[in-house]
């Protein structure tokens, strides 16, 4: 098993100020390290945020669970304060800790781009990707205009994933969970007929889609010719991927899959290699076997990094790639890692930052500025990383 104790970088650190459990606020003491400077960007702005994302300009827009998105105008000026983007509240379930509103995500060029994308759970608790028409200002979308571009069943509150994210291919990639309970009980993460326990590749571009198509399926996804698996798989063996990201220039992939009782993983993969993957889910909790009567590794990608709930939490939240770094923390334990590669392609990660917070979602600015929300609090941090 890969111990993050013998990976850890030697390098100094000056832990976020912590008193009697308190975080102390971050304009008055920064979390520093050599690796990564928390700042505080709005002070209890938002309610219980699980995602930040930008539309390519100087905006910023944060995702509240219950069912909203608030849009900031400028992002250096946060303290002009936020307009309501769009509100799905009527219907949106929010019932379970991981259900809600998920995430949004704006079209590349190559697409209409008077549209907006979001990820949710209904009031049935089940999955859905939907799109959505924005004003003629672009200042708001418009909930009436709603089409469903796919659903997915979910048998259990937890494990639902949400994130969606347009790739460097500009195909809508989609994360979701293993369909929840613990353990896998339906076996989904290596069942690939179904989207559940699964990364899916879609094309949403309107300039592809028959009449009355929400999707097209993409003619170069890696099971297409596979009778047995669901077509929209792209990645598979995953038990809950609530956030991965692509790095800046479109090469690196990295998909944090949050772990049952032990460990918490993420992995790291040039884009290139990704397609068909399997995780390991759930022959492999991290890089150890979760059954250990049939635990055949042969074709499984193993975590680039991964730390044991004794080490440092209970539940990854998958970050952001900053530069060649991906910045990372565990959502109950508040610890942030910065994880970089070396000449030969292995992984390590810092000192982890002691944060005092329940970091849920990272997101990115218009300028690639890294952000982090704290679902309890509603602030919103900029995540500086040093060189």
């Amino acid at each position: 098993m890969l111990s993050l104790a013998r990976t850890l970088a030697v390098r100094t650190i000056l832990v976020l100020g912590v008193a009697a459990g308190m975080l102390v606020p971050a304009h008055l003491a920064a979390a520093q390290s050599t690796d990564a400077t928390l700042e505080e960007w709005t002070a209890g702005t938002f309610n219980q945020p699980t995602y930040i994302t930008n539309a390519g300009d100087d905006r910023l827009f944060v995702v509240e669970q219950p069912g909203t998105v608030q849009v900031v105008a400028d992002a250096n000026a946060p303290e002009a304060g936020s307009e309501l983007f769009l509100d799905l509240t009527d219907r949106v379930g929010s019932d379970g800790t991981e259900q809600g509103l998920l995430s949004i995500e704006f079209p590349p060029d190559s697409h209409d781009n008077n549209v907006v994308y979001a990820s949710y759970s209904d009031l049935n608790g089940d999955s859905v990707i939907s799109r959505f028409d924005l004003s003629e200002d672009s200042l708001t979308a418009d909930p009436a205009t709603e089409q469903i571009v796919l659903t997915q069943p979910q048998p259990f509150q937890n494990h639902n994933g949400g994130l969606i994210l347009f790739g460097p291919d500009d195909m809508l990639y989609i994360g979701f969970g293993d369909g929840g309970s613990q353990g896998d009980p339906d076996g989904n993460g290596q069942d690939p007929s179904t989207w559940l326990g699964k990364l899916l590749r879609i094309d949403v571009n309107p300039a592809n889609l028959a009449e009355g198509e929400g999707y097209a399926v993409p003619e170069d996804n890696p099971f297409l010719d596979d009778p047995d698996a669901a077509p929209e798989v792209w990645m598979n063996g995953l038990r809950n991927p609530w956030r991965f990201a692509f790095d800046a220039e479109g090469t690196m992939i990295a998909v944090a899959d949050v772990g049952q009782n032990q460990i918490e993983e993420v992995t790291i993969l040039p884009f290139e290699d990704a397609a068909g993957a399997n995780l390991g889910w759930n022959i492999m909790e991290g890089s150890t076997c979760y059954q250990p009567s049939d635990c055949d590794t042969s074709g499984l990608t193993l975590p680039s990094v991964e730390y044991t709930h004794e080490e440092g939490g209970c539940s990854v939240t998958g970050g952001e790639f900053s530069g060649d770094a991906y910045v990372y923390a565990d959502f109950c334990s508040g610890l942030l890692w910065v994880a970089t590669q070396d000449d030969a392609g292995s992984w390590s990660v810092s000192t982890p930052i002691e944060t005092g917070l329940g970091p849920s979602s990272f997101g990115l600015g218009g300028d690639g500025t890294v952000y982090l929300g704290d679902r309890a609090s509603g602030t919103i941090y900029r995540v500086v990383l040093n060189p």
